[in-house]
Parts: structure tokens; C-alpha cells; sequence
């Protein structure tokens, strides 16, 4: 985001410096020399910033001024594992200082690195978090903040929350004379207004701004502009518009030898040539840029590019094409999960490095005062002896009141120590994430090998036949038997193809967001969830009796949601607790709480084994996995609890069957998401 590098740069230009060998103005010439490096060459910004803090004569805040710049410089030199490695390290340096508002660089630059990474709703997360900080320093970058929000909220297609706030930041930035934001954010305020479909004004909004854009040579942005004006135009089906302005993009690119908005361009016109029928034309402009050019860095970008040459190619018959299309397509998709899962991972590992030797550096510090007290508790008592039994209970005394203070000291040991716990409750979330693209992989794993073997076979029997034709050996029976075998590998193809995309529409499921402009509800439970299990009363095979009891409470909440929270436990309670049962008892109970409600859910089924309670929420997590059950189930009820519902789940030993209980608030309006 290039809005980035001014919040940034100039966050901590209030900082109050302490004394120090290298004074304010001294240090105040480093970073400009850090900044104007970065800026003819990232890599030697790196250099800079690294050699700099080498300098043992920089105090603690200017340490934590130079490594949120040396973090900065690794993100932009897209080395976020580094990146996030050293924001760790930043973290725990400002623990230390006393302005706490320095953390805004933390969560502020942690943001940008999620959003990097695709990473939409950590991001999110972290921008939210930098906001207060932002507070304690200046508006200013209270409003960038919430611009970087509404940036995030564009990409999660929140387009309403996203447009108000580029509405404000854009009369703020005129109000102030910020040129380059004004005209930064009436480009992403096209692009939300295009979102909700408002064609007239978003073009109106462009063309008043194009010629501002021009005027101040913010060329960049005029190339935004004018491929945001092509969207719009094919979202009309004004293809022959669209064609022209984007070619004006395109000259514009090439007139200023300019590389980097040229993808966004060349796929926007791509599409164009595909909705007029002209697939070659289409072809032509992706093939005119190497896809795997590596400076390319928008690999969302780069997915969509991919797969619409591959849909081409198919278009066009080129099936050889098509295939290496699509190999490249899933090699960018690996090259994303495991950018994330890296960066993810070296977090955490820094994280619970930091925290260890803290831990380690206290537990020294206090064993040492420990033994230091005693000896000294030695010299006291062998002198007081001397001194008679009056100065023995005076030193006694002495002890007493020391050796409380000590154990205070340990205490807080302690609590250091369970706060390492916690990290390593983190590892095992990393644990977790890393299970879920192992999980994924593996049931990815069959239907594409079957594709590319099927594949394979029809390119072999295409082979064989075009031999046969060429010399002329080519007989009915030849012919009978390459359309068989093709049928065969095509059907196998088609069902490989089928099951994909069934696991990609089960994986989404994981992807648990509450649409905000959808109102919460106010409905009486107990009838709700008579009316919803219904149906079910006879379900893939069994007979299943219903027993609803408990209060009857009104809440605020989302029945439909609750309705496919059920129609999930109801379908596990058929498969795996029923499964070698016709009958079954699903008893469901009801108890209002003052905040909140339980909703007691429980089969008299086969059960639940009590050493894998803990794992059946976690993803692709089945005892039933060659059975077709990707383990997705419980994963997505859980999400629909905890981040939709605002609620909490849990699954509890019970002797007879399985038993869940589900806890929701009584009016989930009155619940502070954060929380969350």
C-alpha cells in the first residue's frame, strides 16, 4: 500500500530523545539519510539501517526508532519473515521504554505485512489495534489508520464501511492539502463505489480527478484510474470503451517504460478481448508479460492472471497449454500458503525466543540476589552473636521482612513463566495452521494426481493414434479402442474435478465472516430450534425422536446461523454416533442465564472418545477419513460460534453418546467484537 511509507516515516517525528553521545539533530540526520537511500535503492536502505544500529552510542528510544525503520525496510524488500522477526524484537524493546505509543509501529507495520501475505482479517485485526496508539500521538494518523482499514475492508468486499471512510479521509486530505492522498483515495473510493454496483458516480468521481492526477504527475495513479474506468465499463458490458481507455493505460505504461501497475492493466483488457469473443487477442496481451517474472509480488493479481489463461487455452482447444497453465496457477497458490505459514511461523518462534530469555535473564537476576541475600544474612548473625541476643531478634526480624520481599520476587518469576505458557499455547496455534495445509494438501493430493495421470493417458492414446493415422495403420479397432480409453481417462477427469471442487466449497466454509449489513434477529429459541430440527426427523436413513426442553428465553442473534450450527451436529450425530443404529435419541436443552443462554446438545450414539475431545474442532480432523469426510464439520461450527454467534463451544465426556454445549449471548448486539 503506498499510502505506507508517509505514515511511517512520520510517526516518530515527535519522539523526545534522552541524552546521549549521538545527540537529536545527529540522529534526526540518520534517519533522513536512511530515508533517501531507501529510496534510490531498497536493499542498500537495508544496508543503512543495519549499520546504523551496529552503533552502540544510540539510546534505548533511538534503538526502537531504528529497528521499526529496519522492519519497515525488510517489508518493503518483501523479506517478511525477517520483517516480522524484527517487529517481535521491536515489541519487546518498547516493554521497556515509557511511550507506550510507540507500539503503533508495531501493529501498524504487522498490518501492512498480513495484507502482503493475503492475510485479510489479521490484518484487519492489527490495524484496529494500532488505532488507539495512533490516538495518543496525533490525528494525522488516526485518519491514515482508518484509511488502512477501509483499504482492508475493500478487500473483504465490505465495500460499505470501506466507502464511508474513504469519504472522510478524502474531504480530510483537501481540507489539509494532501495532494497525493486526496488523489490516492478517490481512486479507492471509485473502486468501493464500483463494489456497490454505483457505475454513474464512480465514473464521475474518475473523470473530475483524472485531469488533478495529471496535473500533478501522479502517473501511477492515472493508471489506476484508467483501468478502474475499464471495470466499470466491462461490468456494463461497454467492452469496445473499456478496450479504449484501458489501451490508454497501456500507452501510458509503455510511453514511461513503467512496470509495475502493468499486470493489473494487461488482465483488465485481457478480460475485455475474452467477454468479445476474441480469445486469441486475449491470449496475446497475457503472453506480451512473463507471468513468472519474479518481482511480482501481488499474487492475487497473479492467480487471477493465471487462471484466465488457463480458461483460454481450454477456450481455444490448446489442452497442452491449458494443463501448464494450471500448473503454474497451483505452484503460485503453494507459494502463498507457504509465504504465510513461514512468516506465521517465524512470529511465533521469535516471539517464545524473546519470552525464554527474559525468563532466563529474571531467574539469574533473582538466584543471584537470592544467594547475595543470604550471605549477607550470614555476616548479620555471625556479628550479632557479639552483640548479644537483643541484636540476634533484631536481625531475625531483618530476615523475616527480606525473605518476604524475595518470595514477591519469585512470584513474579512465576507469573513470567505462565506467561511463556502462553506463548507456547501460540506454537501449538502455528501447529494447528500448519495441520490445515497439510490437511488440505493431502485431500488435493488424489484427485489431482488422477488428473494428471488420466491426462497423461489421453496424451499417450493421442500419441499412438497419430502414429497409426500417419502410417496408415489406423483400423476401427484402433479407433473403438483410443475412444474408449479417452471416455474412460475424460470421466475420471470429470470426477476428480467434481471432488476438487467439493473439498475448495468445503475449505470456504472455514472462512467464517458475519456480513454487517445483514441485522440481527430477536426470536424465541426454543421455538426457533423446534422448528429447525423438524425436518430431520427422518435423515439419511434413520429415524431420529427429538426431545427439546428447557426455558423459553428471546434472543438477538442469527437463526439461521443457530439453524446450520444443528443441521451440522445433527448430520455428525447421523454418521458417526448412529452409524450402525436406525434409531436414534438427539435430546436438546435450553438454560437461560441474566448475559447468556447454554444450549445442551446430546445423542445416545456410539460417543465421543475422551482423549480426542480436544482435536475434533481442529480442521480436517475425522476418524471416518477414507470414508470421503474431509473433518470440516465441527471446524466450521466452532468458527460459526466463536466469530459469528460471539459465543463459545465445547464438547464434554458423556457416557451415553456425545454432548456439546453451546453458549450465547443473551442480545449479541451488546457484545464487544474485539473480544473475539
Amino acid at each position: 500500500m503506498r499510502f505506507m511509507v508517509p505514515i511511517i516515516a512520520g510517526m516518530f517525528l515527535s519522539v523526545p530523545l534522552q541524552a546521549t553521545a549521538i545527540t537529536a539533530t545527529e540522529f534526526e540526520k540518520l534517519r533522513n539519510q536512511v530515508r533517501n537511500t531507501y529510496a534510490n535503492s531498497r536493499q542498500l536502505g537495508l544496508e543503512e539501517v543495519n549499520k546504523i544500529l551496529a552503533n552502540s552510542e544510540l539510546n534505548l528510544e533511538q534503538k526502537i526508532i531504528m529497528t521499526n525503520y529496519k522492519a519497515w525496510v525488510l517489508s518493503g524488500n518483501n523479506k517478511l519473515d525477517e520483517a516480522m522477526i524484527t517487529l517481535v524484537e521491536f515489541e519487546s524493546m518498547v516493554a521497556k521504554s515509557k511511550d507506550k505509543s510507540l507500539m503503533y509501529g508495531y501493529y501498524n507495520i504487522s498490518g501492512n505485512i498480513y495484507s502482503h501475505l493475503g492475510l485479510y482479517q489479521e490484518a484487519l485485526n492489527h490495524y484496529k489495534q494500532a488505532l488507539p496508539f495512533a490516538k495518543m500521538r496525533n490525528n494525522n494518523l488516526v485518519m491514515q489508520t482508518e484509511n488502512n482499514i477501509a483499504v482492508i475492508y475493500l478487500k473483504l468486499h465490505l465495500y460499505n464501511n470501506a466507502a464511508e471512510i474513504f469519504k472522510k479521509f478524502r474531504e480530510y486530505s483537501k481540507t489539509n492539502n494532501h495532494t497525493f492522498n486526496e488523489s490516492f483515495t478517490s481512486n479507492l473510493l471509485a473502486k468501493a463505489l464500483l463494489g456497490l454496483k454505483k457505475y454513474d458516480q464512480a465514473l464521475e468521481l474518475l473523470s473530475n480527478i483524472y485531469n488533478f492526477q495529471k496535473s500533478n504527475d501522479f502517473l501511477s495513479h492515472q493508471i489506476v484510474n484508467l483501468t478502474t474506468q475499464g471495470k466499470i465499463y466491462n461490468s456494463q458490458a461497454q467492452y469496445k470503451k473499456a478496450e479504449i481507455i484501458l489501451k490508454k493505460a497501456l500507452n501510458l505504461l509503455n510511453e514511461n517504460n513503467l512496470q509495475s501497475d502493468k499486470l493489473a492493466v494487461i488482465l483488465e483488457l485481457a478480460k475485455t478481448y475474452k467477454a468479445q469473443n476474441k480469445p486469441a487477442l486475449a491470449l496475446a496481451q497475457i503472453q506480451s508479460i512473463d507471468l513468472k517474472n519474479k518481482k511480482i509480488s501481488d499474487y492475487q493479481l497473479l492467480l487471477a492472471t493465471q487462471e484466465l489463461s488457463a480458461s483460454l487455452h481450454l477456450q481455444q482447444k490448446n489442452y497442452h497449454a491449458a494443463i501448464d497453465a494450471y500448473k503454474q496457477l497451483y505452484e503460485t497458490q503453494e507459494k502463498i500458503l507457504r509465504r504465510q505459514t513461514s512468516t506465521n511461523l517465524a512470529k511465533a518462534l521469535a516471539e517464545l525466543d524473546i519470552t525464554t530469555k527474559e525468563a532466563e535473564i529474571e531467574l539469574l537476576t533473582k538466584s543471584n540476589q537470592v544467594q547475595a541475600s543470604k550471605n549477607k544474612a550470614n555476616k548479620v548473625i555471625f556479628m550479632a552473636i557479639a552483640f548479644a541476643l537483643c541484636s540476634i531478634l533484631i536481625v531475625l526480624t531483618l530476615m523475616t521482612v527480606r525473605t518476604k520481599q524475595q518470595k514477591n520476587a519469585l512470584s513474579k518469576t512465576l507469573t513470567k513463566l505462565h506467561n511463556t505458557q502462553a506463548q507456547l499455547i501460540e506454537i501449538e496455534k502455528i501447529a494447528s495452521l500448519t495441520a490445515l495445509v497439510s490437511g488440505m494438501a493431502h485431500q488435493l493430493n488424489t484427485p489431482i494426481g488422477t488428473i494428471v495421470t488420466a491426462s497423461s493417458l489421453i496424451d499417450d492414446q493421442l500419441t499412438l493414434i497419430c502414429q497409426k493415422f500417419k502410417s496408415q495403420e489406423l483400423s476401427s479397432k484402433h479407433l473403438h479402442s483410443f475412444l474408449n480409453d479417452t471416455n474412460d481417462a475424460k470421466d475420471l477427469i470429470q470426477a476428480s474435478i467434481a471432488r476438487l471442487a467439493s473439498i475448495v466449497e468445503e475449505f470456504k466454509a472455514l472462512n467464517v465472516s458475519i456480513d454487517l449489513d445483514k441485522p440481527l434477529v430477536q426470536f424465541n429459541l426454543k421455538e426457533e430450534i423446534s422448528r429447525r430440527v423438524l425436518p430431520f426427523s427422518s435423515f439419511l436413513g434413520k429415524c431420529i425422536k427429538f426431545d427439546i426442553q428447557g426455558d423459553n428465553v428471546v434472543i438477538t442473534s442469527y437463526p439461521a446461523i443457530i439453524g446450520d450450527i444443528l443441521k451440522t451436529l445433527i448430520i455428525n450425530s447421523c454418521e458417526h454416533g448412529f452409524a450402525i443404529k436406525l434409531h436414534g435419541l438427539i435430546e436438546i436443552e435450553i438454560k437461560a442465564f441474566p448475559k447468556h443462554v447454554e444450549i445442551i446438545y446430546q445423542d445416545n450414539g456410539v460417543g465421543i472418545k475422551e482423549t480426542i475431545l480436544h482435536d475434533i474442532f481442529t480442521p480436517f480432523y475425522t476418524t471416518n477419513m477414507g470414508d470421503k469426510h474431509l473433518g470440516l464439520g465441527l471446524n466450521v461450527v466452532f468458527n460459526a460460534v466463536k466469530f459469528n454467534l460471539k459465543g463459545e463451544i465445547c464438547a464434554e465426556p458423556y457416557e451415553h453418546g456425545a454432548r456439546f454445549v453451546i453458549s450465547l449471548p443473551i442480545d449479541a448486539r451488546l457484545v464487544d467484537d474485539t473480544c473475539y
